[in-house]
Formats: structure tokens, sequence, C-alpha cells
């Protein structure tokens, strides 16, 4: 990932990842920028589950009206991929949250939110102050400075997430997913229905999606590691055996599902 401080004279083009100021990096997985500055890009993205939630500015030129700010959402945290296709803004500003921060970030339940894009001001009915900051921006850095601006000051009123969740999130995510949840919540000492319903307003998804989402997203990064490796193929068998699918067939099932392609038709 780039810091956004470099970025001193102008954003990059293309889809960027930017590494979060170090006092939101707990809070958030990082900042994203999509400029499109001279011509509208017609192609298709495919967008994973990662078990997080984004907040997203849509801005076209700075100078025009509303210093041209265009709209802003929420997206909640997602059980199978979406693929964006059509007309886009210029710049999109996007903020990623780190898995169980969704509530603290946009303070209501994550679940309410799962597999939507709602639109700001339906989440945040006092958003008003924070698209005037949007529209008094004179250029696009300004604009991002103004975005985690925002972000400190909601993730600053917002809600402490409970430790056992964020134990039970470290151990899915550093286990890839292959974890057993029914041993999970007597592991971290809470009962599962208490982890359930934390995780439903934290997360945003059951603790079973959530590992689900996270075996997926290795058996991709694997997937992708090896071909950058080695050009002529991925061993998806190999990748399926390593991240404790029951079989072939699960795994193909379960990496469609939450891909929306078979493990053969991956290519990124």
């Amino acid at each position: 990932m780039e810091p956004l401080v470099k970025l001193a004279a102008k954003l990059p083009e293309g889809y960027t990842e930017h590494a979060p100021p170090p006092d939101l990096a707990r809070h958030v997985v990082c900042a994203w920028t999509r400029l499109v500055p001279n011509a509208f890009d017609g192609a298709a993205h495919r967008v994973l589950p990662d078990g997080c939630a984004d907040v997203l500015f849509a801005f076209d030129r700075p100078g025009e009206r509303n210093g041209g700010f265009v709209g802003a959402s929420v997206v909640g945290p997602m059980t199978k991929a979406i693929v964006v296709q059509g007309p886009q803004p210029r710049l999109l500003i996007g903020v990623r949250f780190a898995p169980g921060f969704a509530f603290a970030a946009l303070g209501v339940p994550a679940a309410e939110l799962e597999d939507q894009q709602v639109a700001y001001d339906l989440v945040y009915h006092d958003a008003a102050a924070d698209i005037d900051a949007m529209a008094g921006t004179a250029s696009d850095t300004d604009r991002v400075a103004v975005v985690f601006d925002v972000v400190r000051r909601r993730l600053a009123r917002g809600s402490a997430v409970p430790s056992y969740v964020r134990a039970a999130l470290r151990r899915i995510t550093a286990a890839d997913g292959n974890i057993r949840v029914a041993d999970l919540a007597r592991e971290i000492g809470v009962t599962r229905q208490q982890l359930a319903r934390q995780f439903s307003i934290h997360v945003g998804l059951t603790t079973k999606m959530f590992a689900r989402v996270m075996r997926a997203q290795a058996a991709v990064a694997r997937a992708d590691a090896a071909r950058a490796a080695y050009p002529r193929g991925v061993n998806w068998s190999a990748i399926a055996q390593d991240l404790g699918y029951y079989d072939q067939p699960h795994f193909i099932d379960e990496f469609k599902s939450l891909t929306g392609l078979k493990p053969g038709d991956w290519n990124r």
C-alpha cells in the first residue's frame, strides 16, 4: 500500500490502496482511491467479501458546483461478490473499516447492512456537516484529508468492540478461516449465543460466515501468489487440501458462492 502522506500534489490514476494514518491503523484496513481523470472507464470490477464495511464518497472535478461532490454511501459487510459495472464518477474515495469496527464506525448494528449499499444520510442522520465539508474541498488531496477527518470524528463517538469479539476475529483470521466455530466461543470464554449476538452487532456476519470469507480470501491469495511465481497454472486441489476443505466439490461450491467464479476461472 502507498502511504497517503506521500501524495503531496495529486492522487495516482486508477485504483490504489493506501495505508491509513497511524491513528486510524487499528480501525481501518486501508483507504482506497479510484481516479479516472480523462475518460469513462467501463471495465467491470469484481469486489470480493472480506468481512469489512466501507464508506464511499464520489466526486467529479474540483471547483464545480458543491466542490464536485456527487454523493456518499455506506457498503455493509458482504456474503457474496459483486460486479461493479457501468458509468463511474471521476473520483471515488473509500475507507475500509477493519472487521469488527463496523458498528463503531457506522453507529448501526452491522448485520442490518449486510450485502447492502445505503445512502450515507440514511445511516448518519447528522450527515449534513460531513457533506458540507466535502463540498468545500478545493483539490483531490484535500478531499482525502476531509474524508479522514470525518472518519476520525465518527470513530471517536463509536462504541468499543468487546475484547472477546476482537479475540475471535484474530483467531479466525490467523487460522485462515479453517477453524471449528463450534469450539471458538468456549475457547475465548463466552457462550455461543453471546458471541453470535455481538458478531451480528459489530461484524455484521455470523462467525461461520466470517470464517468462510476468510478461508476464501486465503484461497484467492494463495492462487494469486502461485500464479505470480509459476504462470503455468494453479494447483487448486493443493490449496483446498491445505485450507482444510472437506473435499474438492465442497471447495468449488464454497469458492463460487463467495467469489462468483469457479476456482479454474479465477484470474486476477
